[in-house]
C-alpha cells in the first residue's frame, strides 16, 4: 500500500506546505503516521475520531475480563456497532494485538454500516461472507486496492502511514497531506517491461555469478543506485525518487517541521534558482534575491544536483552555518547563512486607510484553515477595496488555492484545470464568497511567485475578478504527486499541468500582469500602484 499526494509546491528548501484540517485534528494528528504497525484499539479509537461518531458513557459488560478503563467508552460504543465481535468474543483482551489490512476495513464496514457489491471471489484469501462484504466495500468505495491479481493481502499488518491514507480516504480528512488517498502498486501488474530488461537480468546474473567481490555488494544499493538512474532518466526537475532518509525529510518539509536558511530553490537545467527567500528568514536576512543561483553549499558543488540533493548541503541543524557561493547576473559572491527554525507567519494583513492589504506567504494549513475568516472579518469593515500580494509565494496545497479563490468567486467557480495523460479535471470553489463582487481586488505578483500562487492569480485574471499588477511570475504548472512505500522510500512524480480556466497553460510561460510594475528599493512601486486603482 502506499499513500499518493498532490503537491503543488515549488520550492522544497526551507519550509513547504502544510495539510489542512478546519478545525477538528487531522488523521496524522490521531495516529503517528511513522509507527510500523497499529494496535487494534487504536484504530478503532482513531476510526471513532475521524468519523465523527458519537461514544457511549462507558457503562457497559464488555466480553473480556479487563479493559483499559480510559477505552471504555469507545469500546462500548464499538460492542454496540458489532465490532468487537470482528475480533471474536474471546475473555481475554485482544485488542492490543496489530491490526491487519482485513481487520481495518472489518471495522469500517461495520461502522458505516455500508453494503457494496462486486465480484470478489477471485480472491484466494476472501473466504468469510464478512470478509467479502469488507473487500467489495473496500474496492468499490476505493478504500484499498488488493495487493496482487487474486490476493487482496487481509492478513498483512496495517502500518502508520496506511492507517492514516485509510481513514484520510474514508472520512475526507486530510492526513499526512492534503488530498491523500489510498492505492497499491501490485507488484509484477505492468504490461510494459523495463527498457533493457533481458541485457539488465542478464548483467546481474554475471555478476552475480563471477564478480570476485560479490560478498561486499551492498544490494540496497544496487537497487536504490537503479531506481534513481531510471528516474533520472526523465529529465524532470520535478520527479525525483526518495529513499527512506530523505522521503522522511520530504514528509517533514511538507508539516513545515525543518530548520535551514529559509529560501524556496528550484532546479532548472541543472541549476538551483532561487525562486523566493521567505520573509524574516535568515536567506532574506543576509541579502539572498529571487533569481540568485546557488553555485556551491560550504565548498560542495551543487551544480547538475537535483533540489532534493541540493537540499541536504543547504540545509543544517538550529544555529549552524552554510557558506553559500551565488551567481547573480554574472557576478560570483560568497554569503554564510547561520540556519534557523523556519516559523511563517502565512498571513498578515495591514491596512492602508480603508484598503486591506492581505500578504500571503504560502499555501499551506494556516491558509487553507484560517483565510475564509480573515476576508470575513475584513468584509464587516467594509473595505474599499482589497490587495492580495502574492510576491514571493512559492506555492502550495491545490486545496489552499481554491480556498483562497472562494472569497471572491461564487460557489463552483472554476480554479483550474488539471490535465493529464488521459483526461483534464476541473478544481472548483466550494463555498460561497465572503467579499462582495462590488468590492475591487488587485492580486500583486513578481517572478517570486509560483504554483499556487499562479492559480490563484490566474483564475481570478480569466474571471477578470482582479488586476494583476507586478512582473510576470514564475511559471510552474506542473502537478506532482508522492507515493510512498512500505519501507519508508518514495516517488515524487509529475502526473499533470494545470491550466488557467479559459485553457491556459503556464508552465516555464507564468501569470503576465495586466499591469506591469518593476519594484523599486526605494519605493514599493506595485503596492502604490494597487493603491491608487483601488481608489
Amino acid at each position: 500500500m502506499t499513500i499518493r499526494t498532490r503537491l503543488l509546491s515549488c520550492a522544497l528548501a526551507a519550509s513547504l506546505l502544510l495539510p489542512t484540517l478546519s478545525s477538528a485534528r487531522s488523521i496524522s494528528e490521531i495516529i503517528n503516521p511513522s509507527l510500523p504497525t497499529i494496535t487494534r484499539a487504536q484504530f478503532i479509537s482513531a476510526s471513532f475520531e475521524a468519523l465523527h461518531l458519537m461514544k457511549t458513557d462507558g457503562s457497559c459488560s464488555l466480553p473480556y475480563t479487563r479493559a483499559p478503563r480510559g477505552l471504555m467508552p469507545t469500546l462500548c460504543a464499538a460492542q454496540d456497532e458489532g465490532v468487537l465481535d470482528i475480533f471474536g468474543l474471546t475473555k481475554a483482551y485482544t485488542l492490543g494485538q496489530n491490526i491487519t489490512h482485513g481487520e481495518a476495513i472489518e471495522v469500517l464496514t461495520a461502522l458505516l454500516n455500508t453494503q457494496q457489491h462486486d465480484d470478489v471471489t477471485s480472491f484466494k484469501d476472501v473466504k468469510t461472507d464478512r470478509e467479502k462484504q469488507a473487500v467489495m466495500n473496500a474496492i468499490a468505495l476505493k478504500w484499498m486496492v488488493p495487493a496482487r491479481a487474486n490476493f487482496f493481502g487481509l492478513s498483512r499488518p496495517l502500518t502508520g502511514n496506511e492507517a492514516v491514507a485509510l481513514l484520510a480516504t474514508v472520512s475526507g480528512k486530510e492526513g499526512i497531506a492534503t488530498e491523500t488517498i489510498t492505492i497499491s502498486l501490485p507488484s509484477g501488474a505492468s504490461d510494459t517491461p523495463l527498457p533493457k530488461q533481458s541485457l539488465l537480468s542478464a548483467v546481474w546474473d554475471i555478476i552475480n555469478r563471477d564478480y570476485v567481490r560479490r560478498d561486499k555488494i551492498d544490494m540496497d544499493e544496487i537497487g536504490y543506485k537503479t531506481i534513481e538512474a531510471l528516474v533520472n532518466s526523465l529529465n524532470d526537475p520535478y520527479t525525483t525518487f526518495f529513499r527512506p532518509a530523505t522521503a522522511s525529510d520530504f514528509q517533514s518539509q511538507i508539516k513545515g517541521e525543518l530548520s535551514g536558511i529559509g529560501a524556496q530553490i528550484e532546479s532548472r537545467s541543472g541549476a538551483i534558482i532561487v525562486v523566493s527567500p521567505l520573509p524574516g528568514s535568515p536567506a532574506e536576512r543576509v541579502g539572498i534575491r529571487t533569481g540568485d543561483q546557488i553555485l556551491e553549499a560550504n565548498g560542495v558543488s551543487l551544480v547538475g544536483l537535483t533540489v532534493e540533493k541540493a537540499v541536504q548541503y543547504i540545509r543544517g541543524e538550529r544555529g549552524t552555518t552554510v557558506t553559500l557561493k551565488l551567481r547573480r547576473g554574472g557576478i560570483e559572491l560568497s554569503v554564510s547563512v547561520v540556519r534557523d527554525l523556519i516559523s511563517i507567519p502565512e498571513i498578515q494583513v495591514s491596512w492602508q486607510g480603508d484598503i486591506a492589504v492581505v500578504q500571503l506567504v504560502q499555501f499551506g494549513e494556516t491558509t487553507e484553515k484560517r483565510i475564509r475568516s480573515v476576508f470575513s472579518d475584513i468584509s464587516l469593515k467594509h473595505p474599499r477595496g482589497i490587495v492580495l500580494d502574492l510576491r514571493n509565494n512559492g506555492g502550495g496545497l491545490l486545496t489552499a488555492a481554491d480556498t483562497v479563490v472562494s472569497n471572491f468567486m461564487p460557489k463552483g467557480t472554476v480554479v483550474a484545470k488539471v490535465q493529464g495523460r488521459s483526461q483534464t479535471t476541473q478544481e472548483f470553489t466550494q463555498d460561497e464568497p465572503t467579499i462582495s463582487p462590488s468590492v475591487k481586488l488587485a492580486v500583486l505578483m513578481n517572478k517570486g511567485s509560483a504554483s499556487a500562487s499562479e492559480i490563484v492569480a490566474g483564475a481570478l485574471q480569466d474571471h477578470k475578478r482582479a488586476t494583476i499588477i507586478g512582473t510576470q511570475s514564475f511559471g510552474k504548472g506542473t502537478v506532482q504527486e508522492v507515493l510512498g512505500f512500505r519501507d519508508g522510500e518514495a516517488l515524487k512524480i509529475t502526473i499533470a499541468q494545470w491550466l488557467t480556466p479559459l485553457g491556459r497553460p503556464l508552465d516555464g510561460i507564468g501569470v503576465k500582469p495586466d499591469i506591469s510594475v518593476e519594484k523599486t528599493t526605494e519605493r514599493d512601486e506595485q503596492l502604490a500602484r494597487a493603491l491608487e486603482i483601488l481608489r
